[in-house]
């Protein structure tokens, strides 16, 4: 719709340039064609020939006026004068005014060269003879000159008059031109400016949901600095994941019925907007703007625990919030966004599906953040990293068979650092990579002084199953410390294959073909488990610890670890269970049929040595065990009775 209204805009516009560019040029073409006409109209109304016919009818009667005063008492000296005046305006007349071919010319021509011929016989008088030859040469021409005056002074007039006229016309076609210029300018305006005001909403509104985007919002918090402002941001909770698993156009239209809630929830908003991907930000103005913020997330969290309708699936999402207040002030939009987003932030790590309002202190988590991020470069130059090992234990022997490797940091200043809190800082900063790939070489170092039964599981991030570099530098590593393959297990989550699928199976595959072990950590947790199964031949999973824990849901937990378990045999699969801390637990997930299993029962993370400790005295205790008495046969024992 808005391509096609567009296109229309452009045509219209098109045509009213074409239409209002072809009305100035007949406006300019108008306005010197009446220039034109004025200055013909100044030309005529000078009366230059009239006035050159007039005084030479005049000089030729006052000649003859003279001629006849010579006759009496008048001078002959004044008929001289009046000849010589004659002669230089007929002159004048004949070269400048008139075309000697025509009427005109022809009779002053007759008229110059009898006048010039008439200079013998003034210069004979006074002779009265000489005189009456004069004045009877010069009579007939009195009435043609008369005659041509009267005929010029009537044409410079009728030529003005029709120069008027055209003039007239002219004026009325300007006159016209200008109006329709002036209105189809006018309507070309109009258009332009509708169009700026359909782009302006454009450039202001989300393309996918309707509602406006970051640009309109932070315009908007520009223009309320003058008044106290509330502002909420909201983050869908795992969106990637959501929408990499059901496909984009799934996501979109969760996002695009979110906005819909969020228009039901945030009525009383001064503006709802899109701000990213999966972002979405509220604003409040006025001095109540905080409680009707919080109520807003209130109604916010409770619209969302209704299922989206999404492809005729019912699909389950949560979103987290962040809400910031501030006063009337110069650069509030920018304080909004950042405390904001602190407060986000705090709400994710407090376990999301909530909304956390800002406080100052939210600062000094910002700033241990912060910190973290900066010294993250520089701790494993430190020596800060340190790997611990977890055992896991053959349930069946009581033995340990590997360890999982366990990543903590020393800080040089803030002391032990739980990985909880710095690898969501190493995954947000891109430094997860690294970390990563430091994990598996140290990882190698010290499973090489292990037995060779046993094995070291380490955890491998989304990013690093990306990572080009890390079957290279895998099998560097196992090279450079002379361990097997077999030996080294990589653990993934089902979120880190959904988030990068097809690139995460190759590097997978190319892992397994080294001679690498490939674990699915944390299986029953997400949305694909078993399609995962299907897809790629891992060869263990481990089963969470929360059906092992959760006390609400005991039965069922039970009951999915021995389905579990079940499956893992038909597939030829080593099952590991986690979270094992009691005796139960135990004889849980061995009567389930679990292989393996990992947990404070058996022992807490230990570091290198005492993990080298433990084996060894393991082993101790296996080789100081009586072995027991081998039943003798038929054959044995009937030769021992003989």
């Amino acid at each position: 719709m808005f391509r096609r209204s567009a296109a229309r805009c452009r045509r219209l516009k098109l045509w009213l340039t074409v239409i209002t560019a072809v009305l100035a040029l007949a406006a300019v073409a108008s306005s010197l064609l009446a220039y034109t006409y004025q200055r013909r109209i100044m030309e005529a109304s000078r009366y230059n020939t009239t006035f050159d016919f007039g005084q030479t009818a005049a000089e030729l009667m006052r000649l003859q006026l003279a001629l006849e005063e010579s006759r009496g008492e008048g001078s002959i000296e004044e008929v001289r004068f009046r000849y010589a005046i004659l002669v230089n305006r007929l002159s004048i007349v004949t070269i400048n005014r008139v075309d000697p071919k025509s009427a005109q010319g022809k009779v002053l021509g007759s008229l110059q060269r009898e006048v010039l011929a008439l200079a013998p016989l003034i210069a004979q008088l006074p002779d009265p003879t000489m005189l009456t030859l004069t004045i009877d040469q010069l009579r007939p021409f009195v009435g043609p000159v008369l005659r041509l005056a009267g005929q010029a002074h009537s044409q410079a007039s009728n030529e003005i008059q029709s120069n008027q006229n055209w003039l007239i016309v002219i004026f009325a076609a300007i006159c016209c031109v200008t109006l329709s210029l002036v209105l189809f300018g006018a309507g070309l305006m109009v258009v332009v400016l509708r169009q700026n005001a359909h782009l302006d909403r454009i450039v202001r509104t989300d393309w996918l949901t309707g509602i406006a985007n970051r640009f309109a919002f932070s315009h908007a918090l520009r223009q309320g600095e003058g008044e106290d402002q509330t502002m909420i941001l909201l983050d869908v909770d795992h969106f990637k994941t959501l929408n990499d698993t059901f496909g984009h156009a799934a996501g979109d239209k969760l996002l695009i019925e979110l906005s819909q809630r969020l228009r039901w929830a945030c009525g009383d908003a001064a503006m709802i907007a899109r701000i990213g991907g999966d972002e979405f930000a509220v604003l409040y103005r006025g001095s109540d703007a905080e409680a009707r913020s919080i109520a807003c997330c209130e109604r916010i969290l409770e619209q969302v625990r209704s299922p989206f309708d999404i492809e005729d699936r019912q699909v389950r999402s949560h979103v987290t919030l962040g809400l910031s207040s501030g006063g009337a002030g110069l650069h509030q939009g920018t304080c909004l966004f950042k405390h904001a987003d602190i407060a986000l932030y705090e709400a994710k790590a407090a376990g999301r599906n909530r909304f956390v309002v800002f406080r100052p202190e939210m600062n000094q988590h910002l700033g241990r953040r912060q910190a973290l991020q900066n010294g993250m470069r520089e701790a494993i130059a430190r020596g800060e990293f340190f790997l611990l090992f977890q055992p896991i234990v053959d349930l069946s022997t009581g033995l340990t068979c590997g360890f999982e490797a366990l990543l903590r940091w020393q800080h040089h200043e803030l002391g032990l650092i739980s990985p909880v809190e710095f690898i969501p800082v190493a995954e947000e900063s891109g430094q997860i990579a690294m970390v990563g790939l430091w994990v598996i070489e140290e990882a190698c170092r010290q499973a090489a002084r292990f037995p060779t039964e046993t094995f070291v599981a380490v955890n491998v991030s989304a990013d690093q199953l990306v990572d080009p570099l890390l079957v290279q530098h895998t099998t560097a590593s196992l090279a450079r410390h002379g361990l097997e393959p077999e030996r080294l297990e990589i653990e993934i989550t089902e979120s880190t294959l959904i988030e990068n699928d097809e690139r995460a199976l190759a590097v997978l595959h190319a892992l397994r073909a080294m001679g690498c072990r490939i674990s699915l950590d944390d299986f029953g947790t997400g949305y694909a488990s078993l399609s995962y199964l299907r897809r790629f031949p891992f060869d263990k999973i481990k089963i969470d610890q929360s059906f092992l824990r959760s006390r609400s849901h005991r039965e069922e937990g039970i009951a999915i670890i021995a389905g579990t378990c079940d499956l893992a045999r038909r597939l030829n699969l080593t099952i590991v269970a986690e979270g094992v801390e009691t005796e139960e637990h135990r004889q849980i997930v061995a009567s389930a049929g679990s292989h393996q299993g990992q947990g404070y029962l058996f022992d807490r993370p230990l570091s290198p040595e005492a993990s080298l400790a433990r084996i060894e005295a393991e082993a101790r205790r296996t080789s100081a065990r009586p072995k027991p008495e081998r039943e003798q046969g038929p054959a044995e024992a009937l030769m021992a009775m003989i």
